[in-house]
């Protein structure tokens, strides 16, 4: 008999702990008489199982076919052993071995049976604000090491009670295994702070909620750091949060339930797919017109950016309010998102904080995304989407880390044919960003025993998080330029290796001929990419400082256009002073720098129209722009432009556009709208001139200017009637929080 049976050891790799794997496993060979067992090791799920070779077979079948719902088997292998005769199944303890090469899972949604016992009052877990299970509940952020077992989570100090226990160690359980697993009698407590210190409340939540109602500012502890939360709908009160945390327009993010949702915005089927999907991310939806949310929450918008409860304390407090509330990351300006009990700072930007006793091992912010013509379109990737990896197009033996640049940072490490992307740092200008990406690489390395071979940073010299390069004494160090690597990243997430023409439109990126690039088109093949062309260039008074001053870029423009003082006056003296001195810089072109700058552009273009005279934050003029040009007729014309060429060199003119836009009688949302008509034909043109020289029909679009929906769809549409084949990012946004992959992508091809 003994010789009809085999012994198969099989190792999975991937995510494939925390996830509810080993009872899946444990349930299915069971049901199948099989033998042996299965464990979890720093190596992957180790399955040694003993059977009929059919039954074998039929074993591997259902677990490749249906596997546990947020689990994700990237490989495995089978090797047929000696026969032990075992006498049943088990789950046995957890392995450490020197490599790893498991995978964690994001922090997960509550999921629909959690949600439904939270709020069944016959179960023990009736309004429990850290109910979860195997299929979902915190996991990156409190994961401290692997493999994944309580004593290497924050929940380690939790002792279990008996029965969570007996849940725990029932295979044929929900909550086996679930490493976050507890209740009112051995879990962690809600606890409200006030500025005179600690209070003694009997129902955390109904409390916060009626604080909420009556117009306070909360910090509230979530899954990877603090939210602060209020009314959207009263005026004094959005203003007020806006003054405590020195954000003067920048849209605030909103969490609602899908009903309530759906009263404020439109939702397609493909949002409310994502809006309600594990990640949970922040959707960006239209809004909908005369409904009473505040216009200061998304100042000259037609989006708001929303995100269900994603976690039982969340919809709790939903629950009480009954309305949906600005849930917007506890930071100050130009920091990372606070996840330490740090209660002296938060209560400088809230009156009340609601927090719990477990810890946040390492801090992630919200993601956010958009749809773009039906399809996932990241702007950051953050929780609920860190650390799944990517595969891509290589194989790379080495280990090479990219760190990103200055703004939305993150980190990207690639090996074999694996990235595994960081979260969202934010702007790392600051000591305390840029160490709280060095403690994130080294968790990461740590987690997944990764060593860099060779580092790759930004070639802008002055990036302030080049010096993280010290840590790695024995790393190769390799610089790649930014916009390359915005294109690079847009190839690696696509899997692509073949030659395309690359247009990346953005704000800032140090060149390699010394001057700032933002407007600039590729040609690449495979690892090789060249520059081919961009915007003509145009002097830029005080260099950065035209980034929260963009009248010195409509300056600066004009200049070209007109080459004349006369017809610039009226616009140099609304600056008085300080106008006749970029003046002067821009004639003489001392104190600047010359730039293609996309970005710029677009910020010229809409002081031109009135829309203001400074950012407030990145992006704030061009989104502007974008809302007028939204709102406009949409006529279906658009300026003149040149394109001139020199030496196989193209130049894209954009001057007789900005003459056409001054001379243009026509209101400033129906300008706004011919303006990103011009653009998309702009970059159509160029695109079929270097389609006819190199013989390219793929085209991909990388770049923060890609964040704009309508010039997307409006490129897109005229692309797709040419018949070029559009490579666009999906999982991995065109800003600057893409190009640590870029980076990595392009240091492993090297």
């Amino acid at each position: 008999y003994t010789l009809l049976m085999k012994r198969w050891r099989i190792i999975f790799n991937g995510i494939v702990q925390g996830v509810g794997f080993r009872p899946f496993i444990y349930r299915n060979a069971v049901s199948l008489n099989l033998k042996g067992f299965v464990r979890n090791s720093s190596r992957g799920v180790v399955v040694e199982v003993e059977g009929e070779d059919s039954q074998l077979k039929k074993f591997m079948e259902i677990i490749l076919k249906n596997p546990p719902p947020i689990s994700s088997i990237e490989e495995y292998s089978i090797e047929e052993i000696e026969v032990r005769n075992s006498k049943d199944f088990k789950i046995l303890h957890s392995e450490k071995e020197e490599t790893t090469n498991i995978l964690v899972s994001p922090d997960i949604g509550i999921c629909e049976d959690c949600k439904r016992e939270l709020f069944n009052p016959s179960d023990r877990r009736f309004m429990y604000p850290f109910i979860n299970c195997t299929n979902c509940g915190p996991r990156f952020t409190i994961i401290e090491d692997l493999p994944y077992d309580r004593v290497r989570t924050t929940m380690k100090k939790f002792e279990m009670c008996e029965e969570c226990r007996e849940e725990y160690e029932d295979p044929l359980n929900r909550r086996y295994h679930a490493q976050p697993i507890s209740c009112y009698d051995c879990g962690p407590s809600l606890s409200v702070i006030s500025h005179d210190g600690k209070m003694e409340v009997a129902d955390p939540i109904s409390f916060i909620a009626e604080e909420l109602k009556r117009g306070r500012i909360v910090s509230i502890k979530g899954l990877g750091g603090y939210h602060l939360a209020c009314s959207p709908f009263d005026d004094s009160v959005v203003m007020r949060l806006r003054d405590l945390k020195s954000r003067e327009t920048k849209p605030f993010a909103l969490m609602g339930t899908l009903s309530m949702i759906e009263e404020f915005c439109y939702v397609s089927e493909d949002e409310k797919k994502i809006l309600l999907s594990p990640s949970a991310p922040i959707v960006l939806l239209r809004k909908k017109r005369g409904k009473r949310i505040s216009k200061f929450v998304a100042p000259e918008q037609n989006y708001l950016g929303f995100m269900i409860p994603y976690t039982p304390l969340h919809l709790l407090i939903l629950e009480k309010v009954k309305f949906p509330l600005i849930m917007t990351s506890a930071n100050m300006k130009d920091q990372t998102i606070i996840y330490r009990d740090n209660y002296e700072e938060l209560l400088k930007m809230s009156d009340f904080i609601l927090t719990h006793d477990r810890d946040i091992h390492i801090f992630v912010d919200d993601s956010v995304v958009q749809v773009v013509n039906r399809n996932l379109y990241t702007i950051r990737r953050s929780r609920g989407y860190v650390p799944l990896p990517f595969e891509i197009p290589l194989n790379s033996k080495k280990t090479v880390l990219g760190i990103g640049g200055a703004m939305k940072t993150t980190f990207t490490f690639l090996k074999d044919n694996r990235a595994i992307m960081g979260q969202h740092i934010g702007d790392t200008y600051t000591l305390q960003s840029i160490e709280e990406e060095r403690r994130a690489i080294k968790h990461f390395m740590k987690l997944f025993s990764l060593y860099p071979d060779t580092v790759v940073v930004d070639m802008h010299p002055d990036y302030p998080n080049r010096i993280i390069v010290d840590e790695f004494k024995d790393s190769r160090v390799i610089e790649v330029q930014h916009h390359k690597a915005h294109l690079a990243s847009l190839m690696g997430e696509n899997g692509y290796t073949g030659s395309i023409i690359g247009i990346v439109m953005d704000g800032t990126g140090y060149g390699e001929d010394g001057t700032i690039w933002g407007g600039e088109f590729f040609m690449a093949d495979g690892e090789n990419i060249r520059r081919v062309g961009h915007i003509k260039n145009f002097f830029l008074s005080g260099g950065d400082m035209s980034i929260k001053e963009p009248w010195r870029a409509l300056l600066s423009l004009l200049y070209e256009v007109f080459k004349d003082d006369t017809p610039l006056i009226r616009f140099v003296e609304k600056y008085g002073e300080k106008g006749y001195m970029v003046l002067n810089s821009i004639k003489r072109r001392t104190g600047g720098v010359m730039t293609s700058s996309c970005g710029r552009v677009f910020d010229a273009v809409a002081v031109l129209l009135g829309l203001g005279d400074r950012n407030t934050y990145e992006g704030e003029l061009p989104m502007k722009l974008q809302y007028y040009a939204e709102n406009s007729s949409k006529p279906g014309v658009s300026y003149p432009f040149n394109i001139e060429e020199k030496d196989g060199f193209y130049i894209l003119n954009m001057e007789p556009a900005i003459l056409a836009i001054m001379e243009d009688g026509r209101g400033r949302e129906d300008r706004a709208f011919i303006f990103h008509n011009t653009l998309s034909r702009a970059f159509l043109e160029l695109s079929l001139i270097l389609r006819e020289k190199y013989h390219i029909d793929t085209v991909g679009f990388s770049g923060g200017v890609f964040q704009n929906r309508l010039l997307l769809e409006l490129l897109t549409e005229l692309m797709e009637r040419e018949k070029f084949n559009i490579l666009l990012h999906s999982r991995v946004p065109p800003n600057d929080g893409g190009i640590s992959l870029g980076q990595a992508f392009i240091g492993a091809s090297q």
